[in-house]
């Protein structure tokens, strides 16, 4: 089987195929596990004799040969009884296979288990309890998905993500849920280690290799033998590097700096970056070969700004967290806090938010309260927003969400209004004339 059709193996869907006689020509293991038929079972066969009337019912694109034009993608739930007589509600996508011609060949069925919210609740919460992951949002349920399928194979994992998304949590996860868990995890940050020193702290040196090494030091790699090594911001190592570490990837060999001596190692790279890695390539920075080597499975974790249900999730955790390791007692955070954290953009992502709450805590403990109150949050968090200084057009209702704001920071200050202007990131003078103007 190709690398390609391993990949599709291990999806964290089921997918099916077949071809304009109803064929089928694809179907991997996530559909094997869901319906119950073996690949073996299934492949040349017509998708409507082994599934009684096939995955698409009435909305089949090629019922009684009738070939339905023109239709880019059909969803739909669908109640289906697997090989055992069990009954599964499926959400079921199909999109149509074309040729040259723009003709309809075949069709590609990816088709979930719907649970039921409780049980997909239980499971999230186990999820988030072992790996340290939180969030309830779709897009991170998608993730945690993605995490258990691929942990089962050692195919080269490419985790994508702006700085502060967790990317070395999502790494460690992968690990722990692999065949590897019992070998060590070694993470690097390549981004942090100087150019000259990287291939050294990758590959490990002899002793007398250069001045200064005193005695023979094992590589990053070789620390990782029978584990997993996480590459952190692999975009930023140079080309020459890169180079090398290609040699490695495709070898499974190193050679530490001052021997000619090849040692085996037996690692699973996982790679992350916050580039874009194409870009890079076409702009000559990053090297063709070496990418497809890497991403053979790509994830991308969303920003924090595309998941803000989760702010109040990953809140909760960290004062909890942070109450238990350094006994600052705050409890709770008060709902105009809580609504400037939902509005701001957090360009440092979830890590960004970890700092923005230990520093309120400690503001919130000196100022001799058990919960976090507007005062607290550091003033990045009101001077991002604009103030319109226009009066409000017809149908426009940012002023009166800004003097919303303004008044839930003068309560915060006990109507202090420098204080106030101060946290609003304005002059005294600008929050007077509004004062004035919306009175």
């Amino acid at each position: 089987m190709s690398e390609i059709g391993e990949v599709i193996d291990y999806l964290p869907f089921a997918i099916m195929g077949h071809d304009k006689k109803r064929r089928i020509f694809l179907f991997n293991k996530e559909a094997e596990k869901l319906t119950g038929y073996k690949k073996e079972e299934v492949i040349g066969r017509d998708c409507h004799e082994v599934f009684s009337g096939g995955f698409c019912g009435n909305r089949c694109a090629f019922k009684e040969g009738i070939i339905i034009p023109n239709f880019s993608m059909i969803h739909y739930p669908l109640e289906f009884v697997d090989k055992k007589g069990k009954k599964h509600m499926l959400d079921v996508r199909v999109k149509p296979i074309l040729n040259k011609k723009n003709e309809l060949t075949g069709v590609v069925a990816t088709f979930e288990d719907v649970k039921t919210e409780i049980e997909f609740e239980k499971e999230i919460d186990a999820i988030e309890e072992f790996m340290g992951i939180v969030g309830k949002d779709e897009k991170m349920r998608r993730i945690y998905q993605q995490i258990q399928s691929v942990a089962k194979v050692s195919f080269p994992v490419l985790i994508y993500g702006e700085s502060g998304t967790g990317k070395e949590l999502v790494a460690e996860a992968i690990h722990k849920l692999s065949p590897r868990r019992s070998g060590p995890f070694v993470p690097v940050n390549c981004s942090a280690i100087p150019d000259t020193l990287i291939e050294s702290e990758l590959f490990g040196y002899e002793r007398g290799a250069f001045t200064g090494a005193l005695k023979e030091k094992k590589g990053r790699f070789e620390l990782a033998h029978g584990g997993t090594i996480f590459l952190d911001e692999i975009g930023d190592i140079s080309p020459l590097m890169q180079a090398k570490l290609l040699r490695v990837i495709q070898t499974g060999i190193v050679e530490r700096l001052g021997s000619t001596k090849s040692i085996k190692v037996d690692v699973r790279i996982i790679s992350a970056t916050n580039k874009d890695l194409e870009q890079e390539m076409k702009e000559g920075r990053f090297r063709e070969d070496l990418y497809y080597r890497i991403s053979v499975i790509p994830i991308k974790l969303p920003p924090l700004r595309d998941r803000k249900g989760d702010i109040p999730l990953l809140i909760k955790k960290f004062l909890k967290d942070i109450s238990d390791s350094f006994s600052i007692k705050i409890s709770h955070i008060s709902n105009p806090a809580l609504n400037a954290l939902i509005n701001y953009t957090w360009p440092g992502n979830v890590r960004e938010l970890q700092n923005v709450i230990q520093y309120a805590m400690v503001q919130a403990q000196s100022n001799g309260r058990d919960y976090i109150e507007l005062s607290d949050l550091p003033e990045k968090i009101f001077s991002h927003r604009r103030i319109d200084l226009k009066p409000p057009s017809l149908g426009d209702h940012r002023a009166t969400i800004d003097m919303e704001l303004i008044n839930e920071v003068l309560k915060s200050t006990g109507g202090n209004k420098a204080k106030a202007a101060k946290l609003l990131g304005i002059s005294r003078a600008t929050l007077y004339r509004l004062l004035k103007k919306n009175k």
